[in-house]
């Protein structure tokens, strides 16, 4: 997955402060508005990937379960990468991440001003651009920041136990602390 569930919330609002930040956009109700509708989105982009692997890991099960033999020397992965991207291209779901980022900045700026949440005086393309390179910085940046934070777990005095309760709640602090430091919340 390109973006997580999780992430929806901080990549919204990055978007709209960096919307802000351009001089090339205002708000004409609130940047709220602007940023819930954006959220939704991008969450509705999510949705519609997960629906797209819950297909491929059904339809992988389903192949499995007839012919066992099929995959006995087969990395299911690649199956499951070939099948989602099949599944994807009839949908008409962009799975190459330049791409997909381009259309979701392109479908953002249409919807935003559709719905006049956003009002500007410049080319469309500056827009897309501006949510374009939001989206790619933060992808860029949240890697780093995970890394960051897996990188302080394993220096922990106490092993914390990957999965568990107690490793999710530091996990999620620290996450939250390094997405601050990179300007990203």
């Amino acid at each position: 997955m390109l973006i997580k569930e999780a992430q929806v919330p901080f990549l919204a609002r990055k978007i709209s402060i960096d919307l802000l930040n351009s001089g090339y956009v205002t708000f004409p109700n609130n940047i709220e508005n602007a940023t819930k509708e954006i959220e939704e989105i991008i969450a509705d982009d999510v949705a519609w990937e997960r629906e797209i692997e819950d297909k491929a890991r059904e339809i992988l099960a389903n192949q499995e379960e007839e012919n066992e033999f099929l995959f006995y020397d087969v990395d299911r992965r690649e199956v499951f990468k070939l099948i989602k991207s099949k599944i994807a291209e009839e949908e008409g779901f962009n799975l190459k991440r330049d791409e997909r980022v381009d259309d979701l900045a392109h479908f953002l700026v249409k919807e935003l001003w559709d719905k006049e949440l956003i009002d500007y005086d410049v080319r469309d393309g500056k827009i897309k651009n501006v949510i374009y390179k939001s989206v790619m910085e933060f992808l860029h940046r949240e890697v780093e920041a995970r890394d960051a934070v897996y990188k302080k777990i394993e220096n922990y005095k106490r092993p914390l136990v990957p999965g568990s309760e107690e490793f999710e709640l530091v996990f999620q602090r620290l996450y939250e602390q390094e997405l601050r430091k990179r300007g990203l919340i």
